[in-house]
């Protein structure tokens, strides 16, 4: 194949209702839009800048203006070869990267006929996604949780980190409310010491919690350590995981038991492979996860969670939470999104 030419777009897609975690709240979630022209065919692909990326959505459409010169003509076989590309280009800017990366999947598949799933050799269209409930007030948050259980959702991530007082109280609230069917999860998203996380950990140990996300700052190796060795809810890496090197530092560290992947953060999904065979080869299970995204790249995350065996847990849940969604085509029933079975990325922009 060989990529004609790209066209660019920034994005500001409203949320139904703002979303609050630990650093902040937004009721906007920017993204840039980008589709790949090669020959007859097309393909779609969107990214997310955002502060765990390092990018802002100006510096993203100045990365995508260099992307776009110097991919213009490009052949390549394999969606890896454009990802090798890239990285000789620019350094970082992995959003910006993960849209054309996922575009150029889009065209491989689509010209191999098959769904994205399949060109990446799953055997399977569905898995359970949970559903993300932001920092709010007590009774809010129980209200959310019970009309998500309501929906169909068998799992949910309760987002922590600011007051640990207030956030037990929270939880409990929510555990009480489900019942002990739903899957629960816990993201700090950094806003909590080390000491701070542990006492959380142990006071909601009857909670039966399946993961604690990031409790800590990505920069504090020795407190995801000490939580890892003495918590007693599985602690998860993710801002502190961002190339395959930074899973080797967890690793040597043991400072997680599992780590959250997302195709933002790694630059697409060619990257988010490597990310996750060293998450493997280390013994840590991975989520797939995902930041303010539309469907086109959910759709995308969806198809390489459904690849990979080492993928325990699904967070791809943005879209749901979208006033408008530019693209459409995927689905959720009982508890599960599911892949789209035409090919390519299966969904279409509205």
């Amino acid at each position: 194949m060989r990529i004609d030419f790209l066209e660019y777009m920034a994005m500001d897609l409203l949320r139904k209702e703002p979303f609050t975690i630990a650093r902040g709240s937004s009721a906007v979630a920017q993204n840039v839009l980008v589709i790949v022209h090669s020959g007859s065919l097309t393909g779609t692909g969107s990214g997310a800048p955002t502060d765990v990326t390092g990018e802002t959505i100006r510096s993203a459409m100045e990365a995508i203006k260099a992307m776009a010169r110097a991919l213009e003509g490009f052949p390549f076989e394999r969606p890896r070869e454009v990802a090798d590309k890239m990285d000789k280009v620019l350094n970082g800017s992995p959003s910006v990267k993960a849209a054309i990366d996922i575009a150029v999947h889009d065209l491989a598949a689509q010209q191999a006929g098959v769904p994205l799933t399949r060109y990446l050799g799953a055997s399977r269209d569905r898995m359970v996604t949970d559903m993300t409930i932001g920092i709010m007030d007590t009774r809010g948050a129980v209200e959310r949780a019970q009309r998500w259980a309501q929906a169909g959702f068998r799992a949910l991530k309760v987002k922590i980190g600011r007051d640990p007082k207030s956030d037990m109280d929270r939880l409990r609230a929510i555990r009480g409310a489900v019942g002990p069917r739903i899957e629960l999860r816990i993201d700090g998203n950094q806003g909590y010491t080390w000491s701070q996380a542990l006492g959380f950990a142990r006071a909601a140990k009857d909670l039966d919690i399946s993961v604690f996300e990031q409790p800590v700052a990505k920069t504090d190796l020795e407190g995801m350590r000490v939580l890892t060795e003495s918590s007693p809810i599985p602690i998860m890496a993710d801002e502190m995981v961002l190339t395959p090197d930074d899973a080797k530092k967890v690793r040597w560290a043991n400072a997680a038991k599992a780590v959250n992947l997302k195709l933002m953060k790694h630059g697409g999904i060619s990257r988010a492979i490597d990310v996750n065979t060293i998450c493997e080869s280390a013994g840590y299970p991975t989520m797939v996860g995902c930041m303010g995204e539309p469907q086109i790249s959910i759709a995308a995350a969806l198809a390489f969670a459904l690849a990979q065996k080492n993928v325990r847990w699904l967070d791809l849940d943005s879209h749901f939470n979208l006033a408008e969604d530019p693209s459409k085509g995927l689905r959720f029933e009982n508890g599960e999104l599911i892949a789209p079975d035409r090919p390519g990325l299966g969904v279409t922009l509205a």
